[in-house]
């Protein structure tokens, strides 16, 4: 008797535990994104939360804004909601002239982790929160899901390939249109810049060049330089973004990454003035110098600060060769 009465209270324990984890709740909301000069538009996209919770992806408008970039937000449904556990869409790609849908799975455990740990901010308490959960579209059906929060923060939490099908009925979404959806179709693409129109006369857009962004490395930044470095800022090619900051500094461990597409040094220089540094890196060098990493292989990224000329270099360090970049473009500024 004992033993069943501890049973039943385990159960019970675990069903109020599993029941408080269930209910927690997080304010955020959801955008949309797709890579410039390849547009998209969404013709349903919803994500579903809880066990009965949905909201809709913005919707009604051609999406262009850029890889990873801010999309358009409508405020709706409920302000606290459980993570995401399925996300629904379908869309047009202009470029194509393809419809794509797809019902996803997401890893709502990971996203739900994410959202309840924040981050390490200089602001709002020391915590730093996600509010935002980012799709991104792209040729080929290739979706990408983002986490967003304050400072530019940045985090992927899925990605994701959607399927061809045929005809979309885009008169249940415009009721008021007449005719055909195609001479909106061939509008958006007579618009389009001469490098794309001829990419897709040649049916070559590059379908797969969203999925090749995503490849980590083991590396980590290094500063080197007679000033004091107060933060860092790294933007990646697959358009995760972090930063760097105070104690954190000195540990910045080896972990797997995308390759870096731009880095922000925070510093002072010889005057005791607050500048910025600013290195954005050539994208065909930057992916020929991270491939060069084979499986584990550990490297740093070494920028080198000239306190007295505000200038910087950069290289990748792997054991004790470090190869230095030629395609850089530096710039400081005084904050």
């Amino acid at each position: 008797m004992k033993r069943l009465l501890m049973l039943m209270l385990a159960i019970s324990s675990f069903t109020i535990s599993s029941c408080q984890e269930k209910m927690k709740k997080y304010d955020w909301i959801p955008t949309e994104c797709a890579p410039k000069n390849y547009p998209v538009q969404i013709y349903s996209g919803y994500f579903y939360y809880g066990e009965k919770g949905s909201i809709y992806v913005p919707d009604g408008r051609e999406v262009n804004y850029g890889w990873g970039a801010e999309g358009s937000v409508d405020i709706a449904g409920d302000q606290l909601k459980e993570a995401p556990h399925t996300l629904e869409l379908t869309w047009i790609s202009f470029t194509e002239n393809k419809n794509y849908t797809g019902k996803f799975e997401l890893d709502t455990k990971k996203i739900d982790s994410l959202l309840s740990a924040g981050y390490p901010s200089e602001i709002d308490g020391g915590k730093g929160k996600y509010d935002v959960v980012k799709v991104g579209m792209a040729p080929g059906g290739y979706v990408v899901l983002w986490l967003t929060g304050e400072r530019n923060k940045q985090v992927e939490v899925g990605q994701f390939r959607a399927k061809p099908i045929g005809e979309l009925d885009w008169k249940k979404v415009y009721p008021a249109m007449g005719g055909t959806f195609d001479k909106y179709i061939n509008s958006i693409r007579s618009e389009l810049n001469d490098t794309v129109k001829q990419q897709m006369k040649d049916h070559a857009i590059p379908m797969d060049y969203w999925a090749g962004l995503r490849k980590r490395y083991q590396w980590r930044p290094v500063i080197e330089s007679a000033g004091q470095i107060q933060r860092i800022d790294l933007d990646y090619f697959n358009k995760e973004r972090d930063f760097v900051f105070g104690e954190a500094l000195k540990h910045i461990a080896f972990k797997p990454s995308a390759v870096i597409e731009e880095i922000s040094v925070y510093w002072l220089d010889d005057k005791n003035r607050e500048l910025r540094t600013e290195i954005k890196f050539d994208e065909q060098e930057a992916f020929a110098f991270f491939s060069k990493l084979q499986g584990n292989e550990e490297g740093q990224l070494v920028v080198h600060l000239d306190k007295e000329k505000q200038d910087a270099t950069v290289g990748l360090k792997v054991k004790d060769n470090e190869v230095a970049f030629k395609q850089i473009k530096v710039q400081s500024f005084y904050r």
